[in-house]
């Protein structure tokens, strides 16, 4: 009678290799992680720009209506070239300060939200382009709104004291940034260059 010995099976042998696989793909994926991270969204901002996330709430309230503000204008624009097809670039179709009024369109409007952000001042400084100065100490402080490209571009004067009226001649980058004015950037905004050009050869 022939007898053998037989081992039991308690599965060590399986759970060695197991183990050992486990290991081997963390490993890999440790190594290839960085490859596959999405790219941050984050980036280095130039001296005259400031990210919306920095932004205090009473600077984000009036963005916030100036973006909504800038799709009507946008809109306004638009449907004024359709009506006058208008061919020529310098007839300036963009909608004046009267205009904005009677659409009860925020925040250029004299309402409880204007008072608490500062009564701002408004105007349109050159077509497209819209300024807000406050007359109060409180609230935001002053604003340009360009609404000649499809996303808006903001400015604000957050280190300048004082700002005064633009005029259209000085409506260029390098002026505003030589004024101390600062640029808004957007959450949403993905050119790696967002340095926006106000002067459009228009002016």
């Amino acid at each position: 009678m022939i007898s053998q010995s037989v081992q039991a099976d308690d599965g060590g042998r399986e759970g060695k290799w197991v183990a050992l696989l486990i290991i081997l793909i963390l490993a890999i994926a440790a190594l290839l992680l960085p490859y596959h991270q999405k790219a941050s969204s984050e980036r280095v901002l130039a001296s005259h720009q400031i990210s919306i996330k920095d932004l205090p709430s009473v600077e984000l309230a009036m963005i916030g209506e100036l973006r909504l503000a800038h799709e009507e204008i946008r809109n306004i624009h638009q449907d004024s070239l359709e009506l006058e097809s208008v061919e020529f670039e310098s007839v300036d179709l963009w909608p004046g300060m009267a205009e904005l009024d009677e659409l009860w369109l925020a925040p250029f409007i004299s309402d409880k939200s204007w008072e608490r952000k500062g009564k701002h001042d408004w105007r349109k400084v050159a077509p497209a382009l819209y300024q807000g100065i406050p007359t109060l100490i409180t609230g935001s402080v002053a604003v340009l709104l360009n609404s000649q490209d499809a996303r808006p571009e903001v400015w604000l004067a957050l280190d300048i004291p004082t700002p005064a009226p633009m005029t259209a001649s000085a409506l260029n980058t390098d002026d505003l940034i030589s004024a101390g004015w600062t640029q808004v950037v957007f959450a949403d905004d993905s050119d790696s260059d967002n340095t926006a050009h106000t002067d459009k050869d228009s002016h």
